[in-house]
Parts: C-alpha cells; sequence; structure tokens
C-alpha cells in the first residue's frame, strides 16, 4: 500500500450533486392530470378507474379546450376511451376496448426507415419487430399497456397506446433518435472549415464526408489538418511528430476505433496512413480527456468508423500524385455490412514531382541517397471491417488493418545487396455492444495490435551487415457499462486489461555481436465517470485508477471536462487531467535505422520511469452571427521525460537521465464567416521548459518550445462546385545548442566530440509558408460524384532550416561542421476522385 501513495498528486475528491431541471415544452401530457385540472376548472367530477388513466398521456393539452362539449368530443375521436356526459357535473371514462390493435413505421431522423426494432409490451413476454420498411404491428393491447421500441444505437423509446393512435392515417409515424452517449454535443460548427467542429468537451472534430479543401491538402487528413489548429506543431512537418502543447510525439495516443495505433503513417510520416473514406469522425483532445481513455499524456486522437448499417451499397476510387486507393460499403442485408479499403503508392508507374519532393525531405541526412533512382519505396494500407447486428439490442463488429512501408536502397551501383528498412503495423479488434434495457448499455471490446520496424544495413564496403529491429506487441480487453438515471445525468464505469510488450535487437554479423532486449508489462486498468448536461452546463468528471505490475507502481488520474453557457454567445470552459504513460520513443543514434526512423520504442523499468502528466486549462468562446472568438490558457507539467526521447543533438543526446518539463501558454482562434469566403487566424503564445536535475538546477527552453505560432487562412467559395483556400504560417524558430566558436572540438582520451555552448541557447530564423488548394467538383449526378484537387505546399519554394546540429569534420577534427535539416521545398499534389 505505501506505493499507492509515493506520487506527489493530490488526490481530487468530488460529488456532483445536481436537480433536475423541469422543461416546459413537452411533448405529451398525464391524462390524469389534465382530468384532475378540468375538474377544478370547470367544477365536475369524472368518473373512472383510477388504473385505466394513471398511465395515460395524451398528445394535447385538453385543459385548455375552451368547452366541456370540445373536450369530450376530443376523447372520443382521439383516445381508446369513451366520454360519456351523465349530468351537468359529472362525466364517466371508461376504455373503448380492451383487445386493442395498433400499427407504425418507425423512421431516423433522415426519415430513413429502421428496421429490426425491437417491439416489447412493458411487463409481458411479448412483442414484435419492425420488418424492413420499419413497418410494425402490435395486437391485444390494453389501453393500460406501455409499449417500449428499442434499438442499439438509438434512444428507447416508451409509449402507452393511448399515443400510438395517428390523427392522419390509421398507423403511427415514430422518429426514433440518434443515442449520443459517448459524444459530447457540437457547440460549434464550421469551426474554421465546414468539416471541422468543435464539441462542448473541447473536442475539435473533422467529418470526412463534409471534407472540402485545407489548403495544400488533396485528402482529407486530420494529424495534417490539426497543425491549424493553436496549440498544435510540428516542428520538423511531418504528422508522425505532431506536438500538442509543447510535448513531443510519442506523448500522442492515437485510437483507431478503440484499438492503440503506434504509427499509423506512410512514407515514414508525411502522410496518414488511415483511409478517411471509411472513417466517419476524427477527434483531437488536447485536455479533459474521458476516464476511459489511457496513456497519451499530451493529447488523444479518435478515429472512428461508422456504427450503423447502410441501406444502399456505397463506395470510391481516386489517385494522385503519391497513391491510389479505393472503398466500398455493402450491405449484405440488414443485418450484415462489410466494408473494406486499400491504398497503394503509385511510383511503380513513375515518380512523381509530389514523390520526389517527399523522398528529398524523408532521407536527407540519412544513409539513403535522396536521389530516388537508386531506391525503391513502396507503401500500402489495407481495411477490412464487419458489422453484424445480431438484433435491435445486441451489435457486434470486426475490423482488421494493415499499414506497409518499404525502402531499398542499392548503395553501390550494380550490386544485388540493398539496404533495407521496413515499417509494418497489424492491428485486429472485436467488439460487443449491448442494450440490456432502456437505461443501460454494456459493451466487451478487445484488440491485438503489433508494430514493427526492421532494417539492414550494409557497411564497410558491404563487408559487414548491421541488423536492427523494434517490435511492440499489444493485447487488451476493455469492458464498459452505461447507465443512464435521467437525460441529463450519466454514469460510465469500466475495466480494462492491457499487456504490451516491447523487444529491441541488434546484430552484427562481423565481428559477431547480438544484442536482445524484451520487456512485457501488465496494466490493470479501472475507471468511472459521470456526465451531467442541460441547457447550460455540460460536466464530465471521472476518475482512472492504474496498476503497472512490471514497476509495481499506482496511479489515480482525475479528469474533469465543464462547460457553460452563460448566454447563447457567449461560454466558459474548465478543463483538467492526470494521464500517465508506459511506452515511450527514445534515440540511441542517430545512424539507427539507416537514418531514416531513428526513434524506437522502450517500456518503463527500474532505469526508465514512468510517464506522468497534469494538466489545467480555462478558456470561453464568444460566437455571434459569423463571428467565432475562442480563447484558452493553459499549463502542463511533465514528469519522467527522458533525454533520448527529446531528440536532442548536442552535449547530452548520449545521456540516460530523466527530467521533467513545464509548459505554459496561450491559444486564440477568431473566425468570420460571410456567405462565400470565411477567414481565420490562429495564434500561440507558449513557454516551454525543461529540467535534468543531474545536469543543471535550472530550466532551460525545451526542443519544442516555439514561442509564437500564428496561422491565418482564407477560403472562398465561388459556386456550388468550386472553392480554393490559402494559408499563411509564421511561426519562431526552434531552440538549438550552437557550436563554441573558439574551440568547436574536444579531445577526451582517443575521441573527439563537438564542443557546444550553453544547452538550446540559440534559434533557428523564423518559419513561414504559404500552401494553397482548389476544389472542383466535375459531376454531380444523382447516384455518383466526381472531384478534381489541386494543392500546392510552400507556394514561395521558400528554404525553411527545420533543425540544426552539429558533427567533428571529416576533414579536419579541430573543427564542427553544422548539419541542417530542411524543409520541403515547392510540393504540388493532383487528386481525381469518384464517389457512388
Amino acid at each position: 500500500m505505501k506505493l499507492f501513495y509515493r506520487n506527489n498528486y493530490r488526490i481530487l475528491l468530488f460529488v456532483l450533486l445536481f436537480s433536475a431541471i423541469k422543461v416546459n415544452a413537452q411533448s405529451s401530457f398525464s391524462f390524469l392530470e389534465e382530468l384532475k385540472l378540468i375538474e377544478k376548472k370547470y367544477d365536475l367530477k369524472f368518473s373512472y378507474v383510477i388504473s385505466s388513466v394513471e398511465n395515460i398521456r395524451l398528445q394535447d393539452k385538453i385543459s385548455n379546450f375552451s368547452t366541456i362539449k370540445e373536450i369530450v368530443s376530443y376523447l372520443n375521436s382521439n383516445t381508446f376511451f369513451v366520454a360519456t356526459i351523465i349530468d351537468e357535473r359529472f362525466i364517466s371514462i371508461a376504455p373503448k376496448l380492451q383487445n386493442i390493435t395498433i400499427c407504425g413505421s418507425l423512421f431516423d431522423k433522415d426519415s430513413k426507415p429502421i428496421s429490426n426494432v425491437s417491439i416489447l409490451i412493458s411487463g409481458k413476454f411479448s412483442g414484435t419487430i419492425s420488418n424492413q420498411n420499419g413497418e410494425f404491428t402490435l395486437e391485444n393491447l390494453k389501453i393500460s399497456d406501455l409499449v417500449e421500441f428499442r434499438y442499439l444505437g438509438f434512444k428507447t423509446v416508451l409509449k402507452n397506446v393511448n399515443e400510438l393512435i395517428s390523427k392522419q392515417s390509421d398507423c403511427v409515424k415514430i422518429t426514433m433518435a440518434e443515442e449520443e452517449f459517448e459524444l459530447a454535443e457540437i457547440f460549434i460548427k464550421n469551426y474554421i472549415t465546414n468539416s471541422l467542429s468543435k464539441l462542448n468537451d473541447g473536442t475539435v472534430q473533422l467529418n470526412t464526408k463534409t471534407f472540402n479543401s485545407i489548403s495544400g491538402q488533396v485528402e482529407p487528413d486530420l494529424l495534417q489538418t490539426s497543425q491549424i489548429l493553436p496549440g498544435i506543431e510540428s516542428p520538423n512537418e511531418s504528422i508522425s511528430n505532431i506536438n500538442i502543447r509543447n510535448g513531443v510525439s510519442d506523448q500522442n495516443v492515437i485510437f483507431w476505433d478503440n484499438i492503440k495505433m503506434y504509427n499509423p503513417t506512410h512514407f515514414f510520416g508525411l502522410i496518414s496512413a488511415i483511409n478517411p473514406y471509411l472513417t466517419k469522425h476524427i477527434s483531437i483532445i488536447k485536455n479533459g480527456t474521458s476516464a476511459k481513455y489511457n496513456d497519451g499524456v499530451s493529447g488523444t486522437i479518435l478515429l472512428e468508423t461508422d456504427k450503423t448499417i447502410q441501406n444502399e451499397l456505397s463506395g470510391g476510387f481516386g489517385v494522385n500524385f503519391i497513391s491510389y486507393d479505393g472503398f466500398v460499403k455493402v450491405p449484405v442485408n440488414n443485418k450484415l455490412e462489410f466494408s473494406s479499403s486499400f491504398r497503394k503508392s503509385n511510383n511503380n508507374w513513375f515518380n512523381t514531382p509530389t514523390y520526389n519532393s517527399y523522398f528529398k525531405k524523408t532521407f536527407q541526412n540519412s544513409s539513403v541517397d535522396t536521389d530516388a533512382t537508386n531506391s525503391e519505396l513502396n507503401f500500402y494500407d489495407v481495411n477490412l471491417s464487419l458489422l453484424y447486428n445480431l438484433n435491435a439490442t445486441n451489435r457486434f463488429k470486426v475490423n482488421y488493418i494493415k499499414i506497409n512501408n518499404n525502402v531499398n536502397y542499392y548503395e553501390l551501383q550494380g550490386s544485388n545487396l540493398a539496404d533495407k528498412i521496413k515499417q509494418n503495423s497489424d492491428a485486429v479488434g472485436l467488439s460487443y455492444t449491448s442494450k440490456l434495457s432502456k437505461k443501460t448499455d454494456f459493451e466487451i471490446s478487445g484488440y491485438f495490435s503489433k508494430y514493427s520496424l526492421l532494417s539492414n544495413n550494409y557497411q564497410n564496403n558491404q563487408e559487414q551487415l548491421v541488423v536492427q529491429e523494434n517490435e511492440v506487441v499489444e493485447n487488451s480487453v476493455k469492458t464498459t457499462l452505461n447507465y443512464t438515471f435521467t437525460d441529463n445525468l450519466k454514469l460510465e464505469t469500466g475495466y480494462q486489461l492491457n499487456e504490451t510488450g516491447v523487444l529491441s535487437r541488434t546484430n552484427v554479423d562481423n565481428p559477431l555481436y547480438n544484442r536482445v532486449q524484451r520487456s512485457v508489462m501488465l496494466n490493470h486498468s479501472a475507471f468511472a465517470e459521470s456526465i451531467f448536461k442541460n441547457n447550460f452546463w455540460y460536466v464530465r468528471a471521472g476518475v482512472r485508477f492504474n496498476y503497472f505490475n512490471k514497476i509495481n507502481q499506482s496511479t489515480i488520474e482525475p479528469r474533469v471536462n465543464l462547460n457553460y453557457s452563460v448566454s447563447e454567445n457567449f461560454n466558459l470552459n474548465a478543463q483538467y487531467e492526470s494521464k500517465s504513460q508506459y511506452t515511450s520513443q527514445v534515440i540511441d543514434y542517430l545512424d539507427d535505422f539507416l537514418g531514416v526512423e531513428t526513434r524506437r520504442w522502450v517500456m518503463a523499468d527500474s532505469d526508465i520511469p514512468l510517464i506522468t502528466s497534469e494538466q489545467f486549462s480555462i478558456g470561453s468562446t464568444f460566437k455571434k452571427h459569423k463571428f467565432l472568438l475562442d480563447v484558452s490558457v493553459f499549463y502542463k507539467k511533465l514528469t519522467g521525460i527522458l533525454i533520448s526521447g527529446q531528440g536532442f543533438q548536442n552535449q547530452i543526446e548520449s545521456k540516460r537521465l530523466n527530467g521533467e518539463q513545464k509548459s505554459a501558454g496561450l491559444e486564440v482562434l477568431v473566425n468570420h464567416k460571410s456567405k462565400k469566403a470565411d477567414v481565420w487566424i490562429s495564434y500561440t503564445l507558449s513557454n516551454s521548459e525543461i529540467l535534468f536535475k543531474q545536469i543543471s538546477e535550472d530550466y532551460f527552453p525545451s526542443n519544442n518550445d516555439i514561442r509564437h505560432s500564428s496561422t491565418i487562412g482564407f477560403n472562398f467559395n465561388f459556386n456550388k462546385r468550386l472553392n480554393s483556400s490559402i494559408t499563411g504560417i509564421l511561426k519562431s524558430g526552434k531552440p538549438f545548442t550552437p557550436v563554441n566558436n573558439s574551440q568547436q572540438t574536444t579531445q577526451n582520451g582517443s575521441f573527439v566530440n563537438v564542443n557546444y555552448e550553453t544547452l538550446n541557447s540559440d534559434r533557428l530564423k523564423a518559419y513561414n509558408r504559404i500552401d494553397f488548394s482548389v476544389n472542383y467538383m466535375v459531376l454531380k449526378k444523382k447516384y455518383f460524384q466526381s472531384n478534381l484537387k489541386f494543392g500546392i505546399l510552400n507556394v514561395l519554394n521558400n528554404e525553411q532550416i527545420l533543425e540544426s546540429y552539429y558533427v567533428v569534420d571529416s576533414n579536419d577534427d579541430s573543427k564542427a561542421t553544422k548539419v541542417d535539416l530542411k524543409s520541403l521545398a515547392f510540393t504540388p499534389n493532383v487528386s481525381f476522385r469518384v464517389t457512388f
């Protein structure tokens, strides 16, 4: 138990006490209450059996009718009751029939019929299901019976028999609303663009179906799109190196349908490997994460596919200057749907300008020549999904994804020996969801995820082969139980077990050398959180408990997310979270894995600490008419970070020490929309410092300390077919450590090292870039449409220095040579896509 209190966390105890708010606008009215109001209003008495009327609801408020005759006429015409006037003061109410037959049709919000809905008579073991057209019939009902409509993914509907009378036809039409328990409500639509929304819990969400054009892009990609948001940067232009609020990339966790993905990218980090056309929502969370999610001490990214079966076959295919792809959704029947997608690099045909620019950017300063003629690079990804609705209240889903990147580099012309690097991800996930009752939902899910990185490097005139391997294998099972107390208050609890294994291996054939490191961690987690929301408040508060068996350590992680609407135009919000993660990436040597993908995954143990974080943020949003102002301030502290995980390339890069990081900042987004144009500006002011006490007692700027970052964008819609977007980026240069010019190198025994100045005491020049894109709808028919998109990254072809470090001059060891990592050059891209 002693270990339980080792952390410096202050345990946050909170109790949510809310009273239900009565909503005046009702869709039905209690028959019994209406009768009492009429008795009082007209000084008369109704005669009835209370059991036959106490659960009945009326579609109209009859107590507001002007005369008794009007009330009696309504009851006789629109209910299953007979109202008889006995004298001036007494009226009898009696059921017309005991064996009532009703019929109806069930629809969703888009007026599409819902089949296989379970229709149950409360308290009885009888009922039916709706047919393919959403139609149903129930017989032998009593006037006092309650009918319950259940379907997974939709809110349960409860009606008494009297409410199932249609004034317009013999059969009633019922619309069922989608259940939105897991998602907060959309607070801001068209947040920057028409495809981006902000939810009232602070999550920014990309809807791939409405994706139009983001400057420079020709395909929807949140990992690229996210960089226009304040607080999110990629210092080296790679989406595999995205930093959220000054954290490093491995501190972001990515879940694809609840499956953890360790590297879902192609071209070694330049483009996303998740097919967006089978993904319904892509969400990015900077703070206030739900307690049901683990890892990601800096940020969480969720990619979610559709959970409902569609009625028609749909799909599409497209090609651009990097790859070609296709996808299809096949509803086999009203219970089973199969979907699939693929993507493949197209450089087997010829090397496009986009491919050449990406290749040069990726392989600069590596063992692979930036001349693509000596190299073979290819990538592909495959996604398979099966969705099966066992019945109206039970759903089963299976997902599989494979991501592959391969490079062969022939260092000596005419040689059959090739340096190779292979990066591969395989994952399969299963989930079962059940609606146990009107108020209770249950889900159990599990996944297997594997990531591997392998390189073969021939050295010393190809007389020596160095093989390096890094592998992560993870198994997980998770159960959740959701209980709805009222329409305003819900509770979610659950348990998760993760088993993660990490392998690192280096093998040399001449002289013979072999090093293998294996680690396995079991992570037990339990979580609980409540969600309260009404017209003014959105409150999500929860806690997650973790136990890590390998290091015998526990954490308690409170999470709070608040949003209060002061008025229709103005809201306040606050978030707090405590998180931990036990896997991270480190750089041992800059020439590892051919110098292309130098980061390898490691696991917390006796030498590598658990990474923990605490973050607090507050903000406000003002929106009126077509103007939006969104402001946030944050403070974040990380502990247990490794020097080798921060990307240092100076005097401390080889040290195996851990420390802490603190970051604080201001984020501002301004957006103004008109009928045809949108103008938006995002700005981030931040300060990020790092401390390693074994080196110094003083904090110094972290590698991700970009003090000022701003983006301005302009979107213009010429007409329904043509639109364009242009974006300008301007931000401070990142810190780096300069060389001591008075003595550039020092001798340490037989080794010569670069003699650096104070850590991160200088900065690179400011970074600026302009991107542009245009989208044209070529053809739109009833069942298909085609689009042509054109985009340019770095329109002005400005050469930017993204990173700098020094190495000892190979010709004169008294001097140091500066090595610069340069930005992506002028990069055009074109895509053509057909969807049906």
